[in-house]
């Protein structure tokens, strides 16, 4: 039987929830809250359309009631008198959080990156293995013969090798014409890809870019200048999920936005926000949470890098 709410009550920025079973309560920041509002994912996707780092850390709650005999938690917001409704099932299948070689890197800006372009020619690439050295060195961008010639090709839900198109044939942003910030994929994969290779044969539209950022770059800067936010970054590990339910797919997967070795050596970053799961953690460090990726996704905006 899903558990019901007794009640809920506001303690400053925080909703603390009773339930019905006997089980403890629960504080969860109303920032938390309109985080993950079911109003605000895609109905198909399920990812999240909020802009999180659009949320006011002190974002406040005009009313809040439990409703639905407890299987309902409502909060209208006082900003702009939105309504979010919780099922009491998802609320309390929340869980508080629990718990390479040595490689020569070089990390880069726009600036730096448009002075020395990394290529490599495909004739002799194909030919001699110093050429495949050097593409290892720099990796360039590639198609089906290329990334052969480095690796075997993954299979994953969406196929090995395959096309897509706006068309929505699977549940990810990827296959409609939205916009798409920077971000990693397979952050539901317990090993997410090493490399990927995008090969454009049409683009029917404007816009589509693709922006690339070199995220070990934003590390270092934010090593240097935000070193708490940078700290957190590599100790919470965040949830990615990926949600088809017409296909009965849910995968899911957690690690740090900043992956370390036992040397303490960036190894990975690894961060999307529009698959990001929900996660609960005490309120001083949910909110440092939040603070710590609105620094990252700063970063991420910032037209220099």
């Amino acid at each position: 039987m899903m558990p019901t709410l007794r009640e809920a009550t506001i303690h400053g920025h925080d909703v603390e929830v009773s339930w019905n079973d006997g089980r403890p309560s629960a504080r969860l920041p109303l920032m938390w809250l309109r985080d993950n509002c079911p109003a605000s994912q895609h109905p198909d996707t399920k990812q999240r359309l909020v802009d999180t780092f659009g949320i006011a850390a002190d974002i406040a709650a005009r009313a809040i009631a439990v409703e639905d005999q407890g299987r309902v938690l409502s909060v209208e917001w006082a900003e702009d008198g939105h309504v979010s409704r919780f099922n009491a099932g998802f609320l309390s299948a929340v869980r508080f959080n629990p718990d390479v070689l040595p490689v020569a890197r070089w990390t880069w800006n726009r600036d730096e990156i448009a002075a020395h372009m990394p290529s490599v020619a495909y004739a002799a690439f194909m030919s001699d293995e110093s050429a495949v050295k050097e593409f290892l060195e720099q990796v360039a961008e590639a198609t089906r013969d290329v990334a052969a010639r480095i690796a075997y090709t993954r299979q994953t839900i969406f196929g090995g090798y395959w096309d897509f198109t706006a068309n929505l044939e699977h549940k990810d942003t990827a296959y409609t014409s939205m916009a798409i910030g920077p971000h990693t994929d397979g952050t539901y994969s317990l090993d997410a890809p090493g490399y990927q290779m995008f090969h454009c044969l049409a683009a029917d539209c404007t816009g589509g870019e693709n922006v690339l950022i070199d995220g070990y770059r934003i590390a270092e800067i934010m090593q240097r200048d935000a070193p708490a936010d940078f700290r957190l970054l590599t100790e919470v590990a965040i949830p990615g999920q990926y949600i088809d339910e017409g296909r009965g797919i849910h995968l899911m997967a957690r690690r740090p936005l900043f992956r370390l070795d036992d040397s303490g050596k960036l190894v990975q970053v690894s961060y999307n926000n529009y698959d990001r799961a929900p996660l609960v953690l005490p309120p001083a460090q949910q909110l440092a949470l939040y603070r710590a990726l609105a620094t990252f996704n700063a970063l991420c905006r910032e037209p220099s890098l």
